[in-house]
């Protein structure tokens, strides 16, 4: 996985310096080339030096290891958009200039030159858009979260759970880009809204050098209720045994955070029950028959001895979830996974299309889903996305 990522940053470089040459001759000789080069060479540097010292690819290196690594992000954000966006510009100019050269007469000659030099001189300011594009969604993605507030109305909600309030947060990624003092300062915030609950819903650490320190930062929890957590696709592929020993050694020392893995939590409220389930995720991702089965069965599972009527609150990380947990019951899902897309214009996501429910509220009869957009990422580019604390508190429709 760690070579994959360097050849993958490699091939994309070799393909942006390709576009750039045809936008930019002169990026191709003398001290312009030799910049290119050693931006790429430092680009690659941020993920291959753990690498050579032995730290791995989520390991940090003290002092220069995040401003390498930012570094790099920016850059290949930048070449990305290069690639995606100044290619149309190169086909363009090389079908006109076929078509040019297959044409007779002067006059029409001299437009297509203008046509031309219009046309380059728009696709001579991609390079420009994209580094500041790429500049933007970095300082957008380091810029710390935002809490944002909402209220679900539910029907049927007992007059003991009106106000019931739970604070959400959700893909931290405790690693190269997310510290633990950023976990901490998600908690404390959660806890300085006097949420009742405090949920995690998945993908909380990807560098496990960390575990310790993402515990402790966890057991800062003061909600009544404590935190419940759940488990997502990071956990699975991180070393989910490290992660499990963590919330074990949390559970050991009476910190009030549970984790749930396809199972339940009863709490009681004013009197009143609030059934929590938390499902696992599920890994067969590549194969959708084979996720939708494992969904099925975590459902089967995790929803055992709900009583009809009781009110129930489901935490799942991927939000795909929801059909499941609405047939159930569930009157309200949290989940995360997406990122909100971490890109989005007007708050409509540029990856809308890439899952069924991405961001913000859905609705199936009267089971309601909220999809955060994260509060931290691995990837620390965001526009028009910003990372979140949520704060949901539970009102009567």
């Amino acid at each position: 996985m760690m070579i994959g990522r360097l050849v993958l940053i490699a091939v994309l470089n070799l393909l942006g310096y390709a576009v750039l040459r045809r936008l930019w001759p002169a990026v191709s000789s003398g001290w312009r080339q030799w910049t290119f080069v050693s931006l790429v060479a430092l680009s690659l540097l941020a993920w291959g030096l753990p690498m050579l010292l032995g730290i791995g690819i989520h390991g940090q290196i003290p002092v220069i290891g995040a401003p390498l690594k930012l570094f790099s992000t920016m850059w290949a954000v930048a070449v990305l958009i290069v690639v995606l966006f100044g290619t149309p510009f190169v086909l363009a100019r090389w079908w006109r200039q076929r078509r040019s050269a297959s044409q007779a007469g002067q006059v029409t000659g001299v437009v297509d030159l203008e046509r031309r030099s219009v046309l380059m001189s728009v696709g001579r300011a991609v390079p420009f858009v994209a580094m500041g594009t790429s500049s933007a969604g970095v300082v957008s993605g380091i810029s710390g979260f935002e809490v944002r507030e909402l209220e679900v109305r539910l029907r049927d909600l007992p007059a003991a759970l009106e106000g019931f309030r739970i604070g959400q947060i959700t893909d931290i990624h405790v690693g190269p880009f997310i510290t633990t003092d950023y976990l901490r300062a998600a908690v404390e915030a959660m806890n300085s809204a006097g949420v009742h609950l405090q949920v995690m819903t998945g993908d909380l650490i990807d560098d496990l050098s960390q575990v310790d320190g993402t515990m402790e930062a966890l057991g800062a929890c003061q909600a009544p209720h404590g935190m419940l957590a759940i488990l997502g696709n990071h956990e699975h592929w991180r070393g989910l045994e490290s992660i499990l020993e963590g919330y074990e050694s949390l559970a050991k020392r009476g910190a009030k955070v549970r984790l749930l893995v396809d199972e339940s939590h009863v709490l009681e409220h004013g009197g009143e029950r609030l059934r929590v389930v938390g499902v696992d995720y599920p890994m067969s991702r590549r194969n959708p028959l084979l996720r939708a089965q494992q969904m099925r069965r975590s459902a089967d599972v995790a929803f055992q001895g709900t009583s009809p009527g009781e009110m129930t609150l489901c935490l799942a990380h991927h939000p795909s979830f929801f059909p499941y947990a609405a047939e159930r019951g569930a009157h309200l899902t949290l989940a995360g996974h997406t990122h909100g897309g971490q890109v989005a214009f007007f708050g409509v996501p540029l990856f809308w299309f890439a899952f069924e429910f991405m961001l913000g509220r859905y609705k199936q009869k009267d089971s309601h889903l909220y999809v955060s957009g994260g509060t931290g990422h691995w990837l620390p580019f965001r526009l028009g996305v910003p990372t979140e604390v949520t704060i949901l508190t539970l009102r009567r429709a």
